[in-house]
């Protein structure tokens, strides 16, 4: 597990260790509006996320990465596992944090992390509503394919 770093940013690997503080910013009213489907996250389904992370970065290099700015955890961005053969790009930040071009750097220290595991092809998923998010995926060069149930589906080619 390999900490990033970026011009103004430090990703740490995040463990079990770390449940509390991430319970707690997940459980932010304004983080957790466009995940979870906005209902509280319990410790037990936050420990699952977590165990999973310190999974795949033992079995793929990739993971969910805490997000300090100044030493200050400011969220999460990561890969994960979603479905049998994809993976899915994700973050949170605090409120903050918002706007500031933060979760873009921390998204593409992760996806280069992702192309280093060999990775091809990401996919993001955002509400409908979540227009920040969309932006951020176009940014990135996602290209956006089915909506339905209220989420918009994009694929990122990750080449070399």
């Amino acid at each position: 597990m390999t900490a990033i770093s970026t011009k103004r940013l430090e990703l740490r690997p995040a463990g079990v260790r770390d449940l509390g503080v991430l319970v707690r910013h997940w459980n932010d009213p304004q983080v957790r509006r466009y995940l979870f489907d906005d209902r509280e996250v319990a410790p037990r389904l936050a420990g699952t996320l977590l165990r999973d992370s310190e999974a795949d970065f033992a079995r793929h290099g990739y993971g969910l990465w805490q997000v300090f700015r100044d030493g200050v955890l400011i969220g999460v961005c990561g890969l994960r596992r979603h479905g049998e053969d994809q993976v899915e790009l994700l973050y949170s930040l605090d409120p903050a944090h918002w706007g500031a071009g933060l979760a873009a750097e921390a998204a593409e220290a992760v996806l280069a992390a992702g192309r280093r595991a060999g990775l091809a092809e990401i996919v993001i998923e955002t509400d409908a509503g979540n227009t920040a998010s969309q932006r951020l995926a176009e940014r990135l060069g996602a290209v956006l394919g089915e909506e339905a149930d209220g989420l918009r589906r994009y694929t990122l080619e990750l080449t070399p």
